[in-house]
């Protein structure tokens, strides 16, 4: 009902615009004969019919063929026809077509003010109003309390007293120089295989734009980063998705689907990986590695929460075990902040060059204040102190999430991650998530539904993002969802 209320105020809208263009027309026209003066043109006569018939379409009541006025416009229940020929039109003066005007803007004034009375006596008796402010799992950020907004401050102010020239002026497209031999020195590469960018989503775009053709193919994890398929599907690949289990990507099945289809390249996230938060084992690592070779595709490794292990095993990057078959990506939104926009590929040193054409064309050269800044952080040893403190922090949420969802909501089933942002949930079979996350928002909690990370199915599944809510928050939220769950 309020888009049919809302579509028909649009067309009074609509009416109201051409009447004032018409009216315009009227005043500036050069010698333009009397409307319904005996010589009328067609575009008026055709205007005239318009104002009166296409205003009045659709499933409510039209107006009578009746002389203009004052009074609002007198109500019929059946249509009839009020289209006249030229011969027949009645002279039209502009004071009518302003009379006619204001009848509209009554009119749209009038159901407007009648519409809101009706929403304001709908009974919401039934749900009551969220309690506080959301309690967001939905956005995948550290909250302010874990960032080092001091080091950060302390970084911009060395950053302008030890390069000026450097961090205001444009840069080239590889990124500013220092922060990208800070990041060879640390995947043990030359400077030539580093593109630093204004963060990875950048990143990402560039490569697919190098590397992924009108119907190429293009393996993805399932379930996997919502912006990855909405890019590649953009782009008119022909994605591929495999199913990903507690230890990474399914290994047997993917090689299964290489019998019959030739990828140009593979996307995995291989670390606390989003939206699932699993981590790809060592020994998967190895055997995607076997595959990509032995069928000729590249894997990027998409890894922006790979410092952020707060138990468990490090593993190796997949770049470190075979850099010619690889591009790596990652980012400092994770580790320094995400308003600082820096990330960045490794890769090829041939393949690094042409996408650095690519980014000259596109932006000149990329944000050279924020990287910066990034490389005096990085520099001082500020980034391990705040890995550590983020790391902390992650990990006493993933413990306060996983024992609330124990308690609170015992058909939830999913994996403690080991770092990272992120815990997958499923629950039962026909489980609506669509229903669950308006219910979930009724009492003031956002998620994100697993069916925004997959191609089709999920719609018992859930994402989770612990990295921005504080223990109580999860708490609080964990009960919440839990009646909104039961409550369906």
């Amino acid at each position: 009902m309020d888009q049919e209320v809302a579509r028909t105020l649009d067309e009074l809208e609509l009416k109201i615009a051409e009447l004032e263009r018409t009216l315009e027309e009227m005043a500036t026209g050069e010698e333009r004969k009397p409307v319904g003066t005996g010589a009328v043109t067609e575009a008026h006569a055709s205007m005239s019919g318009r104002i009166v018939d296409e205003s009045l379409e659709g499933n409510g009541p039209v107006l009578a063929a009746q002389p203009l006025a004052g009074d609002a416009p007198a109500l019929a229940g059946a249509r009839a026809p009020l289209r006249a020929s030229a011969a027949t039109i009645a002279p039209v003066a502009p004071e009518e077509l302003l009379r006619f005007r204001r009848r509209l803007e009554q009119t749209a004034a009038e159901l407007t003010h009648e519409y809101d009375a009706l929403l304001g006596r709908l009974s919401y008796a039934a749900v009551s109003a969220p309690p506080g402010p959301t309690i967001s799992f939905a956005r995948g950020a550290p909250s302010l309390d874990i960032v080092d907004v001091q080091g950060l401050r302390d970084a911009a102010v060395r950053a302008f007293e030890s390069d000026p020239g450097g961090t205001t002026a444009y840069g080239t497209a590889v990124g500013y120089p220092r922060l990208r031999s800070w990041i060879a020195d640390r995947h043990g590469v030359e400077p030539e295989c580093v593109l630093v960018t204004n963060g990875s989503m950048q990143a990402d775009a560039f490569l697919f734009e190098q590397l992924v053709r009108l119907g190429d193919e293009v393996i993805v994890e399932r379930p996997t980063y919502d912006r990855t398929l909405l890019s590649l599907r953009g782009r008119g690949a022909r994605v591929h998705a495999v199913e990903l289990e507690p230890d990474g990507i399914d290994t047997d099945a993917l090689a299964t689907l290489l019998d019959t289809v030739r990828p140009t390249l593979a996307h995995i996230i291989p670390n606390f990986q989003n939206p699932a938060g699993y981590t790809l084992s060592y020994e998967k690592r190895r055997r995607l590695l076997e595959l990509a070779a032995d069928h000729d595709f590249m894997v990027f490794e998409d890894d922006p929460y790979v410092e952020l292990r707060f138990t468990g095993e490090t593993l190796p990057t997949m770049l470190s075990m075979d850099p010619e078959r690889v591009v790596y990506a990652s980012s400092f939104s994770k580790t320094v902040c995400p308003g600082i926009r820096v990330g960045y590929l490794v890769g090829p040193p041939e393949l690094i060059s042409s996408i650095a054409q690519l980014a000259t064309n596109t932006y000149i050269s990329p944000n050279m204040v924020s990287q910066s800044i990034v490389y005096e952080f990085c520099a001082s040893g500020a980034i391990d102190r705040s890995i550590q403190t983020v790391k902390a922090a992650l990990a006493e949420r993933a413990k306060t999430l996983a024992d609330a969802l124990s308690s609170e909501l015992a058909d939830a089933q999913f994996v403690e991650p080991q770092g990272g942002y992120f815990m997958w949930v499923t629950l039962p079979e026909g489980t609506d998530v669509g229903a669950l996350f308006k219910a979930a928002a009724d009492r003031g909690v956002a998620f994100v539904k697993g069916t925004d990370f997959l191609l089709e199915g999920g719609e018992n599944t859930l994402r989770l993002a612990y990295s921005g809510v504080t223990p109580e928050q999860i708490h609080m939220g964990v009960s919440r969802l839990a009646e909104a769950y039961r409550s369906l």
